[in-house]
């Protein structure tokens, strides 16, 4: 009895049949989040894929550590006698702190990848330390003259700062829930700007506080621009050097306003003032921001942006408890804050329009950057052109 013809017997040995061959491409319903980063790294030993919880759990004990080094600095600050010639100056204490932690960071990511920012990327590292540099700055300005409560009940801004700002650029679908939502928040933030004014006994501690307050919301615009800007490079580069790379340049920037602005003699902290800088240094700065930049790199920027949230519930009664700082009847306006943030981030046309960030990121970098891409793209091709595959990157591209 003769055996069953079978087609695969026909084959030389060593060819393998149709069923087993992969395809060249992936499909198309394969998130982009999937492809690898174009920018060489250093080989190591494969690790799993980050889980979302990991993310949202480090992202929450971040957000914690902000709050008590927050409450912290405001504590130690009490305890400067300007009578005895000690004065605090914001923009010294923030200049010390990216002075040091910069250089710490940048020994991090040389050591751990060996990277530097390409020349098409050097214009995208410079924006992002900018936003940083005005983040920190106006925070710590802030903090000073409006205090914890106000300025933590001001954080859950940046979520929606970031959505508007996606949306404007197509990275987001836009809804009139999302439109509805950034209006409450925003006049939530104007009456916690704006109300200070009457809560006090005299009009020039009135105008002090309400100019506090707009430096704290200018602060919030700062780190949500930071989030967006963030996104652009940890899509190229590891996340410790692209948080390295920003606390160097804000360094830089802070260390021209220092000069510009600060007197000779104000350039010495108070002894009260070193055990803060330190925490801030180490906890907020190394870790914090390496932590932030990180979860960019696996969460979408407004779902980062939104664990900004936690700091007025945790920044309020840490205050409370340590400072004595008790909320106004004018901080009510964190009930618009808290309802626009809900409405931003459970918009349900974000889900249902199933846009990819990182895709229209790319769009977005393509149609600012297409002559300086040229070369790069060119490399890419001729690395695809030797290896006989075409990346799913460069078509898309």
């Amino acid at each position: 009895m003769t055996a069953a013809f079978q087609p695969s017997s026909l084959k030389p040995p060593g060819v393998p049949s149709r069923a087993n061959k992969r395809p060249a491409f992936p499909a198309p319903e394969e998130d982009v989040e999937a492809t690898p980063i174009l920018t060489p790294r250093k080989e190591g030993p494969e690790r799993g894929p980050v889980k979302p919880w990991q993310c949202q759990l480090a992202l929450a004990v971040t957000q914690t550590a902000f709050c008590v080094g927050s409450v912290y600095l405001k504590s130690s600050l009490r305890q400067v006698d300007s009578s005895d010639g000690h004065v605090f100056h914001p923009i010294i204490y923030a200049f010390l702190r990216e002075a040091t932690a910069g250089p710490i960071m940048c020994a991090m990511a040389w050591f751990s990848s060996g990277l530097l920012p390409q020349r098409q990327d050097l214009w995208r590292v410079l924006a992002l330390g900018l936003c940083l540099y005005f983040n920190q700055l106006f925070y710590i300005i802030g903090i000073d003259m409006s205090g914890v409560v106000v300025a933590t009940c001001m954080q859950p801004t940046i979520p929606v700062f970031t959505a508007m700002i996606a949306v404007m650029l197509g990275l987001e679908a836009g809804s009139w829930q999302k439109a509805g939502g950034i209006v409450l928040a925003v006049g939530g933030s104007i009456c916690m700007v704006m109300g200070g004014v009457g809560g006090h006994h005299t009009a020039a501690e009135g105008r002090y506080l309400m100019l506090g307050n707009g430096f704290l919301l200018m602060n919030t615009l700062a780190m949500a621009l930071y989030y967006l800007s963030a996104k652009q490079l940890v899509m190229r580069y590891p996340a410790m050097c692209v948080a390295a790379w920003a606390y160097i340049t804000a360094a830089l920037s802070m260390g021209i306003t220092a000069l510009l602005f600060v007197e000779r003699s104000g350039w010495e902290v108070p002894r009260q003032l070193l055990g803060p800088l330190v925490y801030w240094i180490f906890v907020c700065s190394v870790l914090g921001y390496y932590v932030v930049t990180w979860a960019t790199q696996h969460l979408p920027a407004s779902q980062v942006a939104a664990f900004q949230c936690l700091q007025p519930f945790v920044g309020t009664m840490l205050a409370f408890a340590v400072l004595g700082e008790e909320p106004s009847v004018w901080d009510l306006g964190a009930i618009g804050i808290f309802i626009g943030l809900f409405l931003v981030v459970f918009d349900k046309k974000d889900s249902t329009a199933s846009l990819n960030t990182n895709a229209g990121m790319r769009k977005v970098l393509s149609n600012f950057s297409l002559a300086q891409m040229v070369p790069f793209r060119l490399q890419q091709k001729l690395k695809s052109e030797k290896s006989g595959e075409k990346s799913f990157f460069s078509s898309i591209l």
